[in-house]
């Protein structure tokens, strides 16, 4: 069930970043699948994490058009990041978690901005990235903390909706 409620997620997120561009602007939206890798990197062992973010990181890296791959690539790094930060972070600390999320925000953005820059046919000059990786650095740690409890609220949500419609039935009990 849990499993199933994160793929659900990853499916929504990436349905939004696909159709978002289009409010948001050039270089205006961030990866929403970050906050997602850090709250699975977080609050999820690897078993369930790892067939969210490799249907997650497939999605995007088909419906990206970019370098295939790079999705991917980047949202295993980053959950492997996030694990390896968590054993000396206090993740109840709701101050760390933020920048935990603005972190991973951060790398991801820099990741695809320099991905961009490679793969150019024309010269970028790499300055050009600073404004656009602010800017989604700015928007990711004024949101991503929002999906952070979006995310861990959903999940309590699932559980105890599992819970309430699987539990067994005492048949002395119940009139």
């Amino acid at each position: 069930m849990t499993v199933a409620y994160h793929l659900a997620v990853c499916l929504l997120l990436c349905l939004v970043q696909t159709t978002l561009p289009a409010f948001a602007g050039p270089g205006g939206g961030y990866d929403l699948m970050a906050p997602l890798v850090v709250y699975l990197g977080v609050y999820r062992v690897p078993k369930q994490a790892i067939p969210v973010l490799l249907v997650g990181g497939l999605t995007m890296d088909g419906l990206s058009g970019g370098v295939f791959g790079i999705h991917l690539t980047s949202y295993l790094w980053l959950y492997i990041g996030v694990r390896w930060a968590i054993q000396f972070l206090h993740v109840d600390n709701v101050v760390l978690l933020t920048l935990l999320v603005t972190i991973g925000i951060a790398f991801e953005s820099l990741v695809m901005a320099f991905c961009a820059v490679v793969v150019s046919s024309a010269p970028w000059p790499v300055e050009a990235v600073f404004p656009i990786v602010s800017r989604q650095v700015f928007w990711g740690a004024l949101t991503g903390p929002i999906l952070m409890v979006g995310f861990i609220r959903g999940h309590a949500a699932v559980l105890r909706a599992g819970n309430a419609l699987f539990s067994e039935k005492d048949s002395l009990r119940s009139p």
